[in-house]
């Protein structure tokens, strides 16, 4: 099974499933932001029709894994500069490159937090 995928802008993300076995599956990710903190995913899978059963298995898969990491996303805490491993250089280059979807009009993550909490 060979397995490729691709983060298209900060909310898009297309997986390629190639199997001799299963033909050829693709995955799609969508996130769009609800308000601070919030978040609507979806989740589209196509692949060949007799493989229904089988993306029965990949989206129950799929919706493991994400909620894994809803939890480890709901007990994050932000370092701004974090002591990286060589092995990890990627993710530096990734908060690079994720930056620039930033704002000066952007909340930062304290305003996020504290919306709840505004006098109005």
């Amino acid at each position: 099974m060979e397995i490729s995928g691709k983060q298209i802008g900060p909310s898009c993300v297309c997986l390629e499933v190639n199997s001799n076995t299963f033909g050829k599956i693709k995955v799609f990710q969508y996130i769009t932001p609800i308000e601070p903190l919030l978040q609507k995913v979806v989740h589209q899978f196509y692949g060949p029709r007799w493989s229904a059963p089988l993306m029965n298995i990949f989206v129950y898969g799929e919706s493991v894994m994400f909620e894994r990491d809803i939890n480890i996303w709901n007990h994050k805490v932000l370092h701004r500069n974090p002591i990286l491993a060589k092995e990890d250089t990627s993710i530096k280059k990734f908060r690079l490159w994720f930056s620039q979807f930033y704002s000066s009009n952007s909340k930062s993550y304290s305003e996020a937090t504290n919306f709840g909490t505004m006098a109005n």
